[in-house]
């Protein structure tokens, strides 16, 4: 069956599914501030990914897939790293 098919079958529209990806290997802890107003969104989202993932999300999890979006679409990030002959 085609995924349209599906989606249309179990009656939840395609953007229903979360677009993170869950890649566990090695994590290492790090530290920052986040606005109370994003934390409150991301609390949420975690809930939402874990209830569609039929998994448990971390916060973890939505850091590391949001900052592999933000390298991987920042074309200036991209040419930086080129230039210093950075390999990653």
């Amino acid at each position: 069956m085609s995924e349209r098919n599906e989606t249309e079958t179990n009656n939840k529209p395609k953007t229903d599914a979360p677009i993170l990806q869950l890649n566990r290997l090695n994590y290492v802890k790090v530290g920052g501030k986040i606005l109370d107003s994003t934390n409150a969104k991301l609390t949420h989202y975690v809930a939402y990914a874990s209830e569609r993932l039929n998994t448990e999300v971390t916060v973890g999890d939505c850091l590391d897939h949001g900052l592999r979006l933000l390298y991987d679409r920042d074309a200036g990030f991209k040419e930086y790293l080129k230039m210093n002959q950075i390999r990653l």
